[in-house]
């Protein structure tokens, strides 16, 4: 029976090959868009860590959305578990918790290395630093050479492996590769081996190309030294995994590596003074999930995925709308058709049955032209994520969470398009649509309201879709030119490690100078000057001060956001200094302590009061209290993040408060192009110490296009999906009532016939359809209205419920949707009344 229904539902769809390709076209599209999010989805949070050994059973004892480092006394998490953890306490854990099997660790972030293998020409290696227990807790086994073993915690061992991909890339999947050499910072690295393919780590999504041991992070990040701290001073940098013994629970764990943790900071903070040491004692970890690994990502591209969710099953349903009318047309002109084969003793049922079956054939066909659909779309999907995150991979595979979710969707799809027509074909009276198909008529004005209102709710669906990719689109014409506060055009950013001088304060002071001087000597160059924290990078470092002469009484210390910069940064940026004056050459070593705050921090303190001449005093972490005297004022401007109101901060002069970070900042107002700066900013460091190396260089547009990449490629999605969903919604629009109009054409005539003029049966039609499309705008605009707040961290400079933007979508929405009226309705003016008429 079955059998024989597919019959009957293929040469049905074959006879009619442009409805079928349009049908399963409109489908695949829908179908394909959801499946491309949902496999990236998968990939980034739902996926287990691809090429480790029952990765179910692993734990973290640090946070997998957290990424990056915090190094000082103030690295403390009083307000949750810690993200991450020390080199100390990881030995301390790994050595004496008995509730573990096994415990790993690795460093947080990928870096990237100016790297040579076999002495040739420098080039970008992306790497991480992980102890010697990593390969073994994840059960990695080599596809050639070996892995890392306990012995490399211990003294440290100048080797590396290197990931299946890089192998096959660059060293031409050769075994003879192993025992080549890779050189990191002028040290020989040798390859012992290489990971099997598809492994990517304890991260899944960003692949490293080599790893190496942790106690190799003095040679190849040189400048502080990370394995080893010095109280008050923590250094937390790692992620750490591990697998529970037979019969732990994670509480068990967890309340165990607490009491550790607890004794190691209870001896390491033991010379802090007492008021800031019951603070720094309030840290804890949590056991969780180890699974899905580290992914950062996910937590910071979640509002996006929720996004695009929401937009693509819009574009399926309103796919499954315009099957569903398809259907609903071809039905119904079929009624003279199945109103014989109802008079010949077939049921109600057989022709249900039929009309599923035809349904559930397109749906089939879209699903499968969904998968290329997926894989086309995929791309520009993980661009999103790339636009932020440069060192994320993800691929798009037909795994079986993949290929069961498409299996779902078009289930779904093939449901909700079958049932308005079934439920039609339902109430159909055999004698009633023969008398019909007898008289030329092609179905019942019941049948012509039902498409109508399915088509009224893809307008109202699509209308959310429109302002979504409006207000987007207005983002990033506002981001193209945003109000920073400082000067973005000429100014050229250049990132460089001071290696190890870091630990010489006196060297680090005399390289710095002599660098900005050279820089400064260099034709075309205005002025020069840098940062710790650099310029939108998001950077922060935090001090407790109190504030002498505030006009807000001061219980405890304020935490605020402080930066060391060199003499004229504000003047390099162009940010006005409104009262007292800028940071000077003067300010040096031996100088008396100032700063300069932003109008944020002094009118929190100070109201409409002068704040020049006022002192900000940082309380140290050993107690002692250091006071800076306040010489100026500068305008509010974003220097370290795009978004939000400038936060309240003060700027001390670098030579003036030593900081133990490796990097800093170069500020190079000119008008030399990047790559003429490039090449001088790298002589001049050679000729000023050696040690220095230029990790970055990029200008200040490059910088805010990459802190904007999320916003462009989600636009650019945004904008696509709202003209097919328009578009969508228009030719369903346009069909239903192409429909509706053939099945008047007598009625038509007869008004023709009888001397109505053509504009007034256009008028008479466009009056008719347009309330219904005022209808459908009107609860698409509240739709809108609660929809474009799912965008909100993703807006700048335009309000979530902007009314220009939402006019504007109406607008479009009301001009494509008359068109689509329009059309038939000149068709049907211009008809013959005569021959019409003769058709009754």
């Amino acid at each position: 029976m079955i059998r024989q229904d597919l019959r009957n539902a293929w040469r049905a769809l074959v006879s009619r090959p442009s409805f079928s390709l349009m049908a399963a076209l409109s489908l695949a599209i829908g179908i394909g868009a959801n499946t491309a999010v949902f496999s990236l989805w998968n990939s980034v949070a739902r996926a287990p860590l691809p090429g480790v050994a029952d990765p179910g059973s692993l734990v973290m004892l640090t946070d997998p959305a957290a990424s990056g480092s915090w190094h000082g006394a103030w690295a403390t998490r009083t307000d949750g578990p810690r993200a991450w953890i020390s080199y100390s306490e990881f030995e301390q854990f790994r050595d004496q918790a008995a509730s573990f099997l096994s415990l790993m660790a690795a460093q947080s972030t990928l870096d990237t290395w100016q790297a040579r293998v076999d002495h040739g020409q420098p080039e970008p290696l992306r790497g991480r630093l992980v102890s010697g227990s990593f390969f073994d807790v994840l059960g990695v086994v080599p596809a050639a050479g070996r892995l890392f073993t306990r012995d490399h915690d211990g003294v440290p061992r100048a080797e590396a492996l290197v990931s299946h991909g890089f192998w096959q890339r660059r060293l031409g999947g050769r075994l003879d590769a192993i025992g080549h050499t890779v050189i990191v910072r002028d040290t020989p690295i040798t390859i012992i081996g290489v990971t099997p393919a598809g492994f990517a780590g304890e991260s899944g999504g960003q692949q490293p190309d080599l790893w190496l041991p942790l106690r190799m992070q003095p040679m190849v990040l040189p400048g502080a030294d990370w394995l080893h701290e010095q109280p008050p001073d923590k250094v937390m940098w790692l992620q750490v995994f591990g697998r529970l013994r037979a019969g732990v629970t994670p509480a068990q764990a967890e309340a165990e590596a607490n009491t550790l943790l607890e004794r190691n900071l209870a001896a390491f903070y033991s010379t802090v003074a007492p008021e800031r040491r019951a603070a720094l004692l309030d840290q804890h970890v949590r056991i969780q999930s180890g699974a899905r690994g580290v992914s950062s990502t996910l937590q910071q591209f979640f509002s996006s995925v929720s996004t695009l969710f929401a937009a693509v099953a819009i574009l399926l349903s309103m796919a499954c709308a315009n099957l569903a009318n398809l259907l609903l047309a071809r039905g119904t002109a079929r009624r003279g058709e199945l109103a014989i084969r109802l008079s010949l003793g077939a049921t109600r049922g057989q022709l249900l049955r039929q009309v599923f079956v035809e349904s559930a054939l397109l749906a089939a066909a879209g699903g499968v032209m969904a998968i290329g659909v997926a894989e086309a779309l995929h791309e520009g999907l993980v661009r999103l994520l790339q636009a932020s995150d440069p060192q994320l991979t993800v691929t798009f595979t037909t795994s079986v969470p993949v290929l069961l979710f498409t299996v779902v969707a078009t289930a779904a799809a093939a449901l909700a398009s079958g049932v308005l027509p079934a439920w039609h074909l339902s109430r159909t009276d055999a004698g009633v649509h023969m008398a019909e198909a007898r008289r030329g008529l092609t179905g019942s004005a019941r049948d012509v309201r039902s498409g109508r209102w399915v088509v009224a709710a893809q307008l109202a669906l699509a209308l959310p879709l429109l302002v979504g990719a409006g207000l987007l689109v207005q983002t990033i014409i506002n981001l193209r030119q945003p109000d920073l506060g400082f000067r973005s055009d000429g100014l050229l950013l250049a990132r460089v490690n001071l290696g190890r001088l870091v630990q010489d304060t006196a060297g680090q002071n005399r390289a710095l100078r002599a660098l900005v001087a050279r820089l400064s000597e260099i034709p075309d160059v205005e002025r020069v000057s840098f940062s710790q924290l650099g310029l939108l990078s998001d950077g922060r470092s935090t001090a407790a001060f109190t504030v002498e002469g505030s006009l807000r009484p001061q219980e405890r210390p304020s935490d605020g956001a402080l930066d060391r910069v060199a003499p004229d940064y504000f003047a390099t940026l162009g940010i006005p200094v409104i009262g007292g004056r800028d940071i000077e050459s003067r300010d040096d070593a031996g100088a008396a302590r100032v700063t300069v705050v932003n109008l944020a921090f002094a009118s929190r303190f100070f109201g409409n009061g002068a704040a020049v001449g006022h002192r900000v005093v940082v309380g140290e972490p050993t107690g002692e209290r250091t006071s800076y005297t306040i010489v100026g004022v500068a305008a509010d401007a974003h220097t370290h993040a795009l978004r939000g109101a400038a936060e309240p901060r003060f700027y001390v002069p670098a030579e003036q408060r030593p900081s133990a970070a490796a990097t800093r900042t170069l500020l190079v107002r000119t008008r030399l192009a990047l790559p003429a700066l490039h090449a001088r900013l790298l002589d001049v460091v050679a000729q000023v110490d050696p040690e220095i190396s230029v990790t970055d260089v990029m200008s200040t547009p490059t910088r805010i296009a990459r802190l904007t990449g999320e916003e462009r490629a989600l636009a650019q999605l945004a904008t696509v999906f709202g003209i097919v969903a328009v578009a969508l919604a228009a030719l369903g629009l346009y069909g239903v009532l192409a429909f509706g109009v053939s099945r008047r054409t007598q009625e038509i005539a007869v008004r023709l016939a009888l001397g109505a003029q053509s504009h007034r049966v256009v008028g008479m039609i466009l009056s008719e359809n347009l309330a219904l499309v005022a209808a459908a705008i009107g609860a698409g605009s509240v739709l809108a209205v609660f929809a474009s707040r799912l965008l909100r961290t993703q807006l700048y400079g335009i309000a979530a419920d902007d009314p220009f933007t939402l006019a504007g979508a109406v607008s479009l929405m009301l001009m494509v949707a008359t068109l689509a009226i329009y059309l038939p309705a000149r068709r049907a003016s211009r008809i013959e009344p005569m021959a019409a008429l003769r058709q009754v």
